[in-house]
């Protein structure tokens, strides 16, 4: 039986193409690594619609049966929303740690969302602008009630969690406020510990590339101990 595999979930209303920088680089350091699509991701609106919230945990849920036949310890690596559905994994005996990057507990840094849209609209910066229109139409009403169930029930996780846990934030999050990860690290306790990134954005692995390499090296040094 091997050792050691590394799940990774992506966030709401995304796709593995979120997560696969940060796959990438613990694949590089030879980490067995299992990126997860949860259930009506990667395609259209309408297709998320037909799934709750109890779907997406139940896509990680059907990896981790297989993958507990062929590991003995399991690390739960989630970004954004992905990190809340990690948080259902955290009591199983295979659970060794919990990696949260830009997880939700409070939505939205209007400060920065709308310097970004200011900036993006006087120096004609349409990619900037693309990426929040965009944003807007991934996800529906009923998908959005999913996601807040979501964060209702997993927030009440977070004090039985005994696992080691390392929580990266960008401060320039304009989708997940940062003080979210204070709240995480509060409510699990000693074994959580925090880092907060300069700049970045929520989309880190895509969109923040002055820090991406950084977080990558800090999860993988946390995950190495």
């Amino acid at each position: 039986m091997k050792e050691d595999a590394y799940v990774i979930v992506h966030g709401f209303g995304g796709d593995l193409g979120e997560i696969e920088y940060l796959a990438r680089a613990m694949r590089a350091r030879g980490l067995d690594v299992y990126p997860v699509l949860l259930a009506g991701h990667g395609k259209t609106k309408a297709y998320l619609k037909k799934y709750s919230y109890r779907d997406w945990i139940e896509s990680v849920k059907i990896t981790v049966h297989s993958l507990r036949q062929e590991y003995r310890s399991i690390h739960f690596l989630g970004f954004s929303m992905g990190g809340l559905i990690c948080l259902h994994f955290a009591a199983l005996p295979e659970t060794r740690s919990l990696t949260f990057i830009n997880t939700p507990i409070y939505l939205w840094n209007l400060k920065v969302l709308l310097q970004d849209v200011v900036h993006g609209l006087r120096r004609r910066d349409f990619e900037t602008l693309a990426y929040y229109r965009d944003s807007i139409k991934k996800t529906g009403r009923k998908s959005e009630i999913d996601f807040l169930k979501l964060l209702f029930h997993s927030k009440k996780l977070l004090t039985s969690v005994r696992k080691p846990c390392f929580i990266a934030q960008c401060r320039e999050d304009e989708t997940v406020y940062y003080k979210s990860a204070a709240y995480i690290q509060r409510k699990i306790g000693a074994t959580a510990s925090v880092k907060y990134y300069p700049g970045g954005c929520h989309q880190l692995f895509t969109r923040a590339l002055a820090v991406r390499d950084a977080v990558c090296e800090d999860i993988c040094r946390f995950l190495s101990r």
